[in-house]
């Protein structure tokens, strides 16, 4: 009886183990959203987006300034499937909205967006 007991336990807490691992990582199903490439700091400094703004955009991001995809008041930071910067593929479309297909991925407080 204590063997399975002890079998019981060891099973709940390696499941328990299992769970807290995967508990600060949230996937979502891939599909195309549109997204507005934006500098991040202008976006993030001074709440600078649209086509109000896209000169700066086209200026900021050109010189090197970092990007990153806004969707409903969230920031995305585009990769491809390794996690490389997927930066490349944006950095012609500062200021525009763009479709995406792509898997959101946030963990620690950072929004990923992998894309397809």
């Amino acid at each position: 009886m204590k063997k399975v007991l002890m079998s019981v336990v060891a099973t709940l807490m390696l499941l328990a183990m299992t769970q807290a691992t995967f508990a600060g990582e949230k996937k979502m199903a891939s599909k195309a959203k549109k997204y507005e490439v934006v500098d991040v700091a202008c976006y993030t400094g001074k709440g600078e987006a649209g086509a109000d703004h896209k000169k700066c955009a086209i200026k900021c991001i050109s010189g090197g300034g970092e990007l990153a995809l806004l969707h409903g008041g969230d920031l995305f930071v585009p990769v491809d499937k390794d996690f490389k910067s997927a930066r490349n593929k944006f950095k012609d479309h500062a200021g525009e909205t763009v479709e995406v297909k792509g898997k959101v991925i946030s963990k620690g407080g950072v929004n990923y967006l992998q894309v397809e």
